[in-house]
């Protein structure tokens, strides 16, 4: 049997499998027709593939209109070549990829500063049936970055500009049909070049380039709904009246005739519930002239007792739209429909069907590691399912609008959207920039204006925060462009509400910027970039006792976090886990304290691609409550234990189940509540350290080593802390929730193991023989570097154990990459200035190895020093920067003996400027 024979019996089920997930039933299949899609979808989805990469598109597809995914094998070269658009253009030693694609894959996270930002070319071949003849076809792309020429058989079909939003090509007179004719060239050229006029300029995250997104051919009878209406649905749903007891749905639409001929259609609206069962129709006859379109407009009677959407129960409906031709139908688009209403209140918050509701949430880029952008829609529908799993009622899409699959996933969830345009940071004051900005927001609003999660549409973000200087001028032409995107979101939808972020800064109120949005957004970083964690709240008290009839959202807050960074004193910005938990737990105490702040998106769920930026692992922005790869943080439990339903118990500590300490630490004797809990007995081998356990369950009994350390109550914190005594190797904690004061059946219970390195307090001491001790100078923070050693914080020297003897400590900065390395923290961080490290080791042999980088002077000559070991000269005269260059790793080793207890003394020694050291590993050898 022939291929397209095959796939025109199959495509149906295709159809199917690729617009919905395959995990759970939709509500208008049968438990049949779900068994037979997760049994053979794969086969499906394999065979099709198969077609595709035989380049044949059938003309016999279900139904009037036809959709076939166009993302195999497309052949690729990212650089501007002449003449590729023509089809005798020779691609043979082009690469072949799969989309999504991007090529910036690799290059934005290497360690070569900058990557690649300019043209590629995709091509492809397409045999298209001669019965296809007659059809009008459509070559749809969901994004291409950031601008793109679509040209078919050498004829440029469209231009687009804007990376992140749909459009739309009519290739049906650029097109040839049959076997004899050779087939179809389609030739992309994309582009991610800088360019003035397209949002954005400039933003903290990666402008990856390509065809990221899936491509679709789309095959429509002449009389179709409009497919180029800024590459919508071409049809718009709302709600004119909806209350518990009853609604009414408006429908609208265009119609295009293609044929030479004036045609009267029919268009019928069927409206079904989530169980099939029609609840109401609306039909009208429209003249449509040839070669032209009319829009129509139906409202439907009123419908009793509708099923509400909301975040706990997001119930949908579905509209299908219909076309009739005479008898014929001629088309047909079924579009997503909840009945929800909503409000802000600048004193009280948010309401979603009239009842309070504070927005519990977060935000998303898109990208995911090893991908860059180009992202499967099976990652962005997990992406979100861990968001709602999570307890989240909210999402922002930062910075601009995502993936279709994004907005029909948060449709079923009930997630609740922030959706926006790329404006941040700056704008150009042009006419071409306002215009592209403009149709940028038209592309968003209509492309996802059926969709009931959508509740906000914004516009820019923290638009002054870089760019030219603040002149008047240049802040009168920001505050005109945000006045002309204002108006245009109301005349495109006026049923939502208009939304902007900014960043904690007098200057959006004096230039009058704050007062254009019907919802203010502040982004805040008190305790990170700046000041103290409680800035935050008398920020916002602030903002609202000056302006008490704006609505407030708390649009970002967050901080950079590695899990290979510790400390038992955490400080602002030195990216350990456990700054960050801190700061999100008074963040949200602090917002959950203020019932006028409607709600809040931390920032961010996931870390995310920023090329330009250092942080303790270069390229990325880390303040993701999960990793790049979406393995959570300790604090995404932080949040579950909040805003979930689901019962919570959770150690957090899973991002440092590898810790150390010394007798140092100071014991603590532990609260209990327990009468039958047992404290271990103190013992000089037992360090004492905190512990934290999320839960919403109201008590929690922890155990360590099988011994009980209390019971605690757990409040609105969702937390409590136990101080630890850890002993030598493996610990085993285990933490229950309690319902009542007893176990019962419902008891819950959670478990790590901590492999714990003790380190003695005198070095010398014989009960716990030395081996090795890593110093990470200058930094209050224990790193894991990828071999497993454990870097201790930076101490100051006491008699019998280790230390510096002066210096100072970088303080902590905005850091760079550094090159000839995984573990940039212990580079970004050092000790300066004429000073020494004393060991008071035992006698034997040892490898010392220094670790030193150049991070703060650019040029050769101006830091020259050398070092002593025990009075012994191992290096001299040595200049980082001339003789490796800034932000280079350099490792040294050396062997020594420690003799006559006297120990290992360093010795840093100025030639010019102040010497520096980022670590001390101190080996013992025999």
């Amino acid at each position: 049997m022939k291929i397209a024979t095959i796939a025109s019996i199959i495509y149906p089920l295709l159809l199917m499998a690729s617009t919905r997930p395959v995990n759970e039933p939709n509500h208008r299949q049968t438990a049949k027709t779900f068994e037979i899609q997760q049994r053979f979808v794969p086969a499906v989805r394999e065979l099709f593939t198969q077609m595709l990469q035989e380049n044949q598109i059938i003309s016999n597809l279900a139904g009037p209109r036809s959709r076939v995914s166009l993302n195999n094998s497309w052949k690729f070269l990212r650089e501007e070549v002449k003449g590729a658009e023509l089809p005798r253009y020779n691609d043979t030693r082009w690469s072949v990829v799969n989309l999504p694609h991007t090529w910036n894959a690799e290059d934005a996270f290497d360690e070569v500063p900058g990557y690649y930002r300019g043209a590629g070319w995709y091509r492809k071949t397409l045999e298209i049936d001669s019965k296809l003849k007659g059809k009008n076809l459509f070559l749809y792309f969901e994004a291409v970055n950031q601008f793109a020429d679509v040209f078919v058989n050498g004829k440029l079909a469209c231009h687009h500009e804007g990376g992140y939003s749909a459009f739309a090509c009519d290739i049906t007179d650029l097109v040839n049909f049959g076997a004899g004719a050779g087939g179809n060239t389609i030739a992309i050229k994309a582009d991610n070049s800088f360019n003035e006029n397209i949002a954005p300029l400039s933003a903290d995250f990666t402008f990856y380039g390509g065809i990221y997104r899936d491509v679709w051919l789309i095959a429509t009878d002449p009389v179709h709904i409009n497919v180029l209406d800024f590459a919508s649905p071409g049809i718009y749903i709302d709600t004119p009246t909806v209350s518990e007891e009853r609604a009414t749905v408006r429908i609208r639409g265009t119609v295009v005739n293609s044929t030479l001929e004036n045609k009267q259609v029919q268009v019928k609206n069927t409206i079904t519930d989530a169980k099939g069962a029609t609840v109401a129709s609306l039909e009208s006859s429209v003249n449509v002239p040839a070669n032209g379109k009319t829009s129509f407009e139906q409202l439907s009677e009123s419908i009793n007792n509708p099923q509400l959407w909301s975040t706990d129960n997001p119930y949908l409906y579905t509209v299908a739209t219909n076309i009739y031709d005479g008898d014929s139908l001629v088309d047909i688009v079924e579009n997503p429909l909840g009945f929800r209403w909503f409000s802000f209140d600048a004193e009280k918050g948010f309401f979603l069907n009239g009842k309070p509701l504070k927005l519990q949430g977060t935000n998303r880029h898109q990208d995911y590691k090893g991908m860059g952008n180009a992202v499967s829609n099976e990652i962005h529908r997990s992406d979100l399912q861990m968001i709602k799993d999570m307890g989240a009622n909210f999402l922002r899409l930062a910075h601009y609008p995502q993936d279709p699959v994004v907005l029909q996933v948060a449709d079923q969830l009930g997630l609740i959207i922030w959706e926006e345009i790329p404006l941040v940071n700056y704008i150009t004051p042009s006419k071409a920039f306002t215009e592209t900005s403009k149709v940028m927001l038209t592309e968003m609003i209509r492309q996802h204006y059926n969709h009931p999660s959508v509740l906000m549409w914004g516009y820019m973000n923290e638009i002054f925060l870089k760019g030219p200087e603040k002149t008047p001028e240049y802040l009168q032409k920001t505050l005109e462009l945000a006045q002309t995107l204002e108006k245009l979101l109301r005349q495109e939808d006026a049923t939502r509400t208009s939304v902007m972020a900014m960043h904690r800064i007098p200057l959006y109120n004096e230039a009058g910027v704050a007062d254009v949005p019907q919802v203010v957004g502040w982004n805040i970083y008190a305790g990170w970039y700046s000041g103290v964690f409680t800035d935050f709240g008398k920020f916002l008290d602030d903002q609202h006792e000056k302006f008490p009839n704006r609505p407030i959202i708390v649009s970002e807050y967050g901080a950079d976090s590695d899990s290979r960074l510790h400390s038992l004193n955490p400080q602002r910005k030195d990216f350990t886990a456990e700054y960050q938990r801190r700061l999100h737990e008074s963040y949200l105490e602090q917002i959950e304290a203020r019932s006028f702040v409607a709600g809040s998106s931390l920032w961010n769920q996931f870390d995310f691609g920023v090329e330009a930026r250092g942080g303790s692992i270069p390229h990325l922005n880390q303040k993701g409550i999960q990793t790049f790869d979406r393995q959570p943080k300790d604090i995404y439990f932080f949040y579950k234990a909040k805003f979930s339903k689901e019962p919570v118990i959770y150690i957090a500590t899973r991002e440092w189940l590898q810790r150390s300490g010394s007798a140092q630490t100071p014991e603590k004797t532990n609260t209990q509540e327990s009468p039958n809990s047992q404290m271990p007995a103190k013992s000089s081998l037992s360090t004492v350290q905190p512990m934290e356990v999320y839960s919403n369950y109201p008590k929690v009994e922890l155990f360590v080593n099988n011994q009980s350390l209390g019971i605690k109550k757990i409040d609105d914190s969702r937390q409590a802390t136990w101080d630890v005594p850890f002993r030598n190797g493996i610990n085993i904690i285990k933490a229950c929730g309690l319902k009542n004061h007893s176990f019962s059946k419902e008891v819950n219970c959670d478990r790590v193991e901590i492999n714990f390195t003790k380190q003695p307090l005198n070095l010398a001491d014989a009960s716990l023989p030395f081996k090795e001790l890593a110093v990470n100078a200058g930094s209050d923070a224990q790193f894991i570097d990828d071999n497993g050693i454990i870097w201790e914080p930076d101490q100051e020297y006491q008699p019998g154990s280790w230390g510096y003897i002066a210096g100072e400590k970088t303080p902590p900065a905005e850091v760079e990459n550094i090159r000839g390395t995984t573990a940039d923290p212990l580079y970004q961080m050092m000790r300066t200035g004429t000073h020494r490290y004393r060991f008071d080791v035992p006698d034997g042999e040892y490898e010392i190895e220094l670790l030193f980088t150049e991070r703060l002077l650019k040029e050769p000559n101006q830091r020259v020093f050398n070092v002593k070991i025990n009075d012994q000269s191992v290096i001299d005269n040595l200049d980082l920067v001339k003789q490796y260059g800034m932000f280079q790793a350099v490792n040294q080793a050396f062997q020594i003996k420690a003799a006559e207890g006297k120990g290992i003394e360093v010795q840093l020694i100025s030639e010019i400027g102040e010497p520096v050291v980022s670590g001390i590993r101190v080996l013992r050898l025999r």
